[in-house]
C-alpha cells in the first residue's frame, strides 16, 4: 500500500503516518525506482497498535519503547507498561469524580446563597488539591518489590514488625475469612495483596476473587501461587475497578502503610467499588485511648485509629463488628445496610 491507501483503510492523516515515520515508529520502504513509501500488512498492524496506545494516553516515546520491548519478546515488560498506564487513568478518572462532586457542591451552594462566594471556592479547590496531594504522595518506604520473595517466609514480620507473631497473622487472616464467609461465585477483592496469601484463602473458599497492589513483584509472586486470581497494579485510593463492583472487599495489614488522610481516602474506594449490602473486612495495627505502644514500630507505618474507623463505618450505615487478635493487631467487619 501507498501512503495515502494505508491512511484511508485506518482512518489515519498521512500526517500522522509521517511523525510516526519521523519518530522511528514505522519503517516502510521505499520504491527503488520512485521513492515512494510502501507499507506492508505487518505495516498497517503497528500503525493501528500505535494509535491504540495513543488513543489511551502512551507518550510516543512510551510507545517506541513498548513496541521494542514487545518485538523481543519481553511479554512482562510489556505487561508492566500497560499496568502502569491503566493505573494511572484510573487515578485520574477517581480524581476527576472527586471534581465533578465538589462541583456540583459548589453549585447547590451557588443556587443556595444566590451567588458565587470566593470562600466556597477557596475551601473547594484547597480539598481537592488535597486529595490529590494524598494520592500522588505514597511512596513505598519498605521496599516490597525487593521483599516479594521472601515476604512469604516472614509474611508476620514484614506485615506489622515485632507486633505481629507468625500464628497471630494466620489467626487474623483466618479471622476475615471466616467473617466475609463468601458464596461460590461471589466477586470479592483483596486491597493491598502482597504475595495473595488473603485472597488465596477466600478462592479457595470458591469466590472469584481480584486482588490489587501497587507492587509489580508482589503481583508476580501472587499470580504465580494463584493463578486463578485476577490480580492489577493499583493504588489503594484510586481503584481500578467500575463502581458497586464487588460483593465483598479485604485488606490485611495494608492500611496501616498510609496515613491517616490516605486512609480515609482508601476507605471512599472501597465504599465506591462495594455493592448495596456489600461486606468489608479490614485487619491490621490498630490504637485507641488504651492501647500501650506498639513495640519497635517505626515511622513508616500509620495504626489506624480503631474508634474513628468504626465511626466512619457507622456514619456511612454499615453495621460494625471488631475482634482483637492482640493489643495492637484488630479486624474490623463492615455490613452495609442498604
Amino acid at each position: 500500500m501507498k501512503i495515502n491507501d494505508l491512511a484511508k483503510q485506518l482512518n489515519i492523516t498521512q500526517r500522522a503516518i509521517r511523525l510516526y515515520e519521523a519518530k522511528g515508529l514505522l519503517k516502510p520502504q521505499r520504491g527503488e525506482d520512485n521513492g515512494y513509501r510502501y507499507y506492508t500488512d505487518l505495516d498497517a498492524w503497528r500503525l493501528q497498535t500505535i494509535s491504540a496506545l495513543r488513543e489511551i494516553g502512551l507518550s510516543l516515546e512510551q510507545i517506541k519503547s513498548l513496541l521494542v520491548k514487545l518485538e523481543q519478546g519481553d511479554s512482562a515488560t510489556v505487561h508492566h507498561y500497560l499496568e502502569l498506564q491503566r493505573m494511572a487513568l484510573a487515578a485520574k478518572w477517581v480524581e476527576w469524580k472527586y471534581a465533578i462532586g465538589m462541583l456540583d457542591e459548589l453549585i447547590a451552594r451557588f443556587e443556595s446563597k444566590g451567588r458565587l462566594d470566593m470562600t466556597d471556592l477557596f475551601q473547594l479547590a484547597g480539598e481537592l488539591k488535597q486529595i490529590h496531594h494524598s494520592q500522588a504522595s505514597w511512596l513505598d518506604e519498605w521496599g516490597f518489590d525487593r521483599l516479594a520473595a521472601e515476604f512469604d517466609r516472614s509474611s508476620a514480620k514484614h506485615s506489622a514488625g515485632s507486633a505481629l507473631s507468625q500464628k497471630e497473622y494466620e489467626t487474623a487472616l483466618d479471622f476475615v475469612v471466616q467473617w466475609i464467609a463468601p458464596k461460590p461465585g461471589e466477586q470479592g477483592i483483596d486491597i493491598g495483596t502482597g504475595t495473595g496469601n488473603l485472597a488465596g484463602k477466600l478462592l479457595a473458599q470458591g469466590a472469584l476473587m481480584s486482588a490489587v497492589d501497587q507492587s509489580k513483584e508482589m503481583l508476580a509472586r501472587c499470580r504465580e501461587k494463584f493463578p486463578g486470581i485476577t490480580a492489577k497494579l493499583g493504588n489503594a485510593m484510586a481503584l481500578p475497578y467500575t463502581d458497586k463492583q464487588f460483593a465483598f472487599i479485604v485488606s490485611a495489614f495494608a492500611l496501616h502503610h498510609l496515613d491517616a488522610r490516605q486512609q480515609l481516602l482508601a476507605l471512599a474506594e472501597m465504599d465506591r467499588v462495594l455493592m448495596p449490602a456489600g461486606r468489608i473486612c479490614v485487619a491490621g495495627l490498630m490504637m485507641d485511648g488504651r492501647t500501650t505502644a506498639i513495640p519497635e514500630l517505626d515511622s513508616t507505618k500509620h495504626p489506624t485509629d480503631r474508634g474513628n474507623l468504626l465511626e466512619w463505618f457507622r456514619n456511612r450505615d454499615y453495621i460494625t463488628v471488631s475482634h482483637g487478635v492482640n493489643e495492637w493487631i484488630h479486624v474490623v467487619y463492615a455490613v452495609r445496610k442498604h
